[in-house]
């Protein structure tokens, strides 16, 4: 895992995290992308799993396609 493309690949979830429709259903869908190596994928998979009040969905077998959603609401509490 180089530290470079993870970087690259958490800014660009980040970006469609912080999108106005994203932020607007509390929901975003995120994709692996052909140049994503599949090591710095999981690791922010993984890294996700962590975070509270964050549910990911895979919408596919292999998990490159995912869903999350997530609830300010509690994140307050």
């Amino acid at each position: 895992m180089s530290e470079k493309t993870y970087q690259a690949l958490v800014e660009r979830v980040k970006r469609k995290i912080g999108s106005p429709a994203a932020q607007s259903k509390h929901c975003v869908e995120i994709q692996r992308q052909p140049d994503d190596a599949a090591e710095d994928w999981a690791q922010l998979l993984a890294d996700l799993g962590t975070v509270e009040n964050v549910t990911m969905i895979p919408l596919d077998d292999t998990a490159e396609h995912v869903r999350l959603r997530w609830n300010p609401e509690e994140s307050m509490a």
